[in-house]
C-alpha cells in the first residue's frame, strides 16, 4: 500500500484496489474536519455516504441508493448499487474492504477480535454472494491496525478462536504460524511472560478466516503499519484510550 496526500488529508491506497480502480482510502487520524462528508468534499468526491453505528457484532447490512441519514448497527456494510460509498471508522481494529471485480460489488467490515470470534469476515462473504458475487472474483484491502506484539489479551478469550483458525490449540509451545506474504511469517500468537497472558496478531487472524473461506493468497493486499506505534499517524485505542477514530471507505 502507498501513502497519498491530498492538500493536508494523508491516506493509504491499496494496489490491487487501484488497479482495478476502485476509489477508496484508509484514512490517517485528523483533528478537524474528520466526518465523511467532508472528507469526500475535499477529495472532490460525490456518492451517498453510508456508514454504520459500530458495536463489535457479526451483523451485515446491505446498502440500497437513498441516503443512510439514521445509522443502523452493524459493523459490516455492502451494496451491489452504483454511486454509493461505504464508511467505517477504527482506532487499532481493522477496516477491511472488498470488491468485486467482476459485479463491482463492495464491502467495507469493521473487524476486531471480537468481530473474528463472532466470523464477522466469513458472514460479509456470504452476504456478498448472496447479491451475486463470487468469492474468485473478490479482492481484499486490509488496513492498519494494532500488531501482535502490542495486542495483549487472556488466554481465555482465544482459546476458542485458535481452534476455530487453525484446528489446533495456542496451549504450551504449539504456536500457530501464518504465512502471509511471500517471504513474510506472522505469529498469529507469541506468548506473554504473564502466563494468564498471550499476544494476538489480529491481521494474521483476519486472513486465516479468509483462507478458511477459499480466498487465496494473491487475493488478499495487506497494510502492515501498527497504528499503536504510529502516533503521528493513527488514534490508536490501546494507546490513549481516545474515544478519536480514522475512517477508512470505498465508492462503487
Amino acid at each position: 500500500m502507498r501513502l497519498l496526500t491530498h492538500k493536508d488529508i494523508k491516506f493509504f491506497q491499496s494496489d490491487l484496489l487501484r488497479e482495478n480502480d476502485f476509489i477508496h482510502a484508509f484514512f490517517t487520524k485528523r483533528s478537524n474536519h474528520n466526518e465523511p462528508a467532508e472528507l469526500q468534499k475535499q477529495l472532490n468526491l460525490f456518492s451517498n455516504i453510508h456508514y454504520a453505528k459500530q458495536v463489535h457484532s457479526d451483523k451485515v447490512i446491505e446498502i440500497n441508493n437513498t441516503l443512510n441519514l439514521n445509522p443502523k448497527i452493524a459493523d459490516s456494510l455492502i451494496t451491489k448499487e452504483q454511486y454509493q460509498s461505504l464508511w467505517i471508522y477504527t482506532a487499532d481494529c481493522i477496516p477491511i474492504l472488498i470488491a468485486d471485480v467482476s459485479t463491482r460489488n463492495i464491502a467495507a467490515c469493521h473487524c476486531g477480535l471480537t468481530g473474528i470470534k463472532k466470523q464477522i469476515i466469513s458472514k460479509t462473504l456470504k452476504r456478498l454472494e448472496d447479491i451475486g458475487s463470487k468469492k474468485d472474483n473478490l479482492i481484499i484491502a486490509i488496513g492498519p491496525c494494532i500488531k501482535g506484539d502490542k495486542y495483549q489479551v487472556e488466554k481465555k478469550d482465544v482459546e476458542d478462536l485458535s481452534f476455530q483458525l487453525t484446528g489446533k490449540s495456542f496451549m504450551g509451545k504449539s504456536l500457530s504460524i501464518n504465512k502471509i506474504e511471500k517471504g513474510i511469517i506472522i505469529p498469529l500468537f507469541k506468548n506473554d511472560s504473564k502466563p494468564n497472558k498471550i499476544f494476538i496478531d489480529i491481521q494474521a487472524a483476519a486472513i486465516l478466516q479468509l483462507f478458511k473461506e477459499g480466498i487465496k493468497q494473491h487475493q488478499i493486499n495487506l497494510n502492515k503499519i501498527c497504528t499503536y506505534s504510529n502516533p503521528k499517524l493513527f488514534n490508536s485505542y490501546r494507546r490513549d484510550r481516545t474515544n478519536s477514530r480514522q475512517w477508512s471507505c470505498i465508492y462503487s
